[in-house]
């Protein structure tokens, strides 16, 4: 073999071993969220009910969100925002600062925010492009499930020729029409993995979303911060696979139960 030629092939390899794309394998991306809430709902929540002389509670809340990948798996976690320097009491004396998400759940895949009982969280399968909803219900007989959602890719989004930099990341504009929303998107090819913490605002089946912004709800990415994860981002080994109705249906049920004993 020609040693220039050698030469040539080992400079393409440590160009394509070191190259952005190659490198970015795991890593945390921060995301900020601003969200427009019912306040006299927020503050029935946060007291545990109706309360006239709770105090008043804006109508906007920012909260940060991560989504940690590792390996063709992710974990999208949203921190509760600190409504006064209060927390959530769960059921069972525990307190938690973070939000959960059941399927089409806003904060993940495009309805509300979860702030239902069941410590929720939502994994992702890049590998196979799926949200992974878990659920775990309260009490002696507690029980966790999990569901799949595929990733919707978006058909009838409008490109742009604008691009903007976004955490360090060249990103392309798109606007896309979600529900009764339309959101404006920017997204990067860059790298190697598709994901967006909102099903259905992806544009291309490479993209990974670092920013959205709707009528009633945007988030921004501040970082994207690659380097070595040790976290199991895999659902919990005891998680019963069931159908997003039957998910609806249990969630529904311990709702009633979470009513019950706030009464």
């Amino acid at each position: 073999m020609n040693r220039n030629f050698r030469l040539f092939l080992a400079a393409s390899l440590f160009i394509s071993a070191t190259s952005p794309v190659f490198a970015q394998k795991s890593g945390v991306i921060t995301y900020e969220v601003t969200a427009r809430m019912d306040p006299d709902r927020m503050r029935g929540f946060n007291r545990g009910g109706n309360d006239d002389n709770a105090p008043a509670m804006s109508d906007v809340i920012t909260l940060n969100q991560t989504f940690t990948f590792n390996d063709g798996k992710g974990k999208l976690v949203t921190e509760r925002p600190d409504f006064g320097g209060q927390r959530r009491q769960r059921p069972g004396g525990d307190t938690t600062r973070r939000w959960g998400r059941g399927p089409g759940g806003q904060g993940g895949p495009g309805g509300r925010m979860g702030m239902g009982p069941g410590g929720n969280a939502q994994y992702v399968d890049l590998a196979n492009k799926k949200y992974d909803h878990v659920f775990s219900t309260f009490g002696d007989d507690k029980k966790t499930y999990y569901t799949e959602e595929d990733f919707i890719y978006t058909s009838n989004s409008k490109s742009s020729d604008k691009t903007k930099k976004i955490a360090g990341y060249e990103c392309k504009k798109a606007t896309i029409q979600l529900k009764d929303d339309t959101y404006t998107v920017w997204y990067t090819t860059d790298l190697p993995f598709s994901f967006s913490p909102i099903n259905g605002l992806l544009p291309e089946n490479n993209a990974v979303v670092l920013a959205a912004e709707g009528g009633r709800r945007a988030f921004t990415a501040k970082s994207v911060d690659l380097k070595p994860i040790t976290e199991d981002l895999g659902i919990p080994a005891d998680a019963e696979k069931i159908s997003q109705e039957k998910m609806r249906e249990i969630r529904r049920e311990q709702m009633e139960k979470l009513r019950e004993r706030q009464q």
